[in-house]
């Protein structure tokens, strides 16, 4: 099922940034996946989503915006749910298992075991306000995909999506958010999946 990214309470004022309202309250945000192209089962691959990693300072549950001179805050009273590495390997793992280009897909840890294995790494995931009070969203991550056995890779790729907030609201700000990664996810899915027996002709 379709993880769908959700806001359990809105948030309109960050300590960091000043969104124009006074009604702070906690918020909790998943990301949505991709939707990509249904395609025939690969009936030897089960692959293992291992959970992404990030810097230390995006690798947490706590929401990042960057500010001039390179200084880096945090939105208050807004959490990820779960660490941003969690967040993003659930959203993955639900498209790839909605694509039915595989036998298995299935998240680390995980008992099962795995003919191929897909890294991802998250190197820029915030809200930039350096050129203005409505920020511009930045996604980044690098896609690896290889054989569990061996380690034998088959493809790298690393993939990068922007989309300005519409309003410096919170809402906004991570309605972009989710926009900007699943364009990002949605290229560095579609590449891996070319990879793997049987799909290629179904992902692109």
């Amino acid at each position: 099922m379709k993880t769908a990214w959700m806001l359990t309470t809105f948030l309109f004022l960050a300590a960091c940034s000043g969104f124009e309202s006074k009604s702070p309250a906690p918020a909790s945000y998943v990301l949505t996946g991709p939707t990509l192209p249904t395609a025939p089962v690969a009936a030897t691959v089960d692959l293992k989503v291992l959970q992404p990693g990030a810097p230390t300072a995006l690798a947490g549950s706590r929401v990042a915006s960057r500010w001039p001179g390179g200084r880096v805050d945090y939105f208050a009273d807004v959490r990820w749910a779960g660490s941003l590495g969690e967040v993003v390997q659930a959203a993955l793992v639900d498209s790839l298992a909605d694509t039915g280009a595989v036998r298995s897909v299935m998240a680390d840890p995980a008992r099962l075991r795995a003919t191929h294995l897909l890294a991802v790494e998250i190197t820029a995931f915030e809200a930039d306000y350096t050129a203005g009070s409505v920020p511009m969203v930045r996604v980044a991550m690098s896609f690896s995909l290889a054989t569990s056995g061996e380690g034998r890779p088959l493809a790298h790729l690393r993939v990068r999506a922007e989309q300005r907030a519409e309003e410096n609201t919170l809402s906004a700000v991570m309605r972009a958010m989710d926009a900007s990664f699943r364009e990002a996810a949605d290229e560095g899915l579609r590449a891996m999946l070319g990879q793997l027996p049987g799909a290629a002709a179904s992902v692109n």
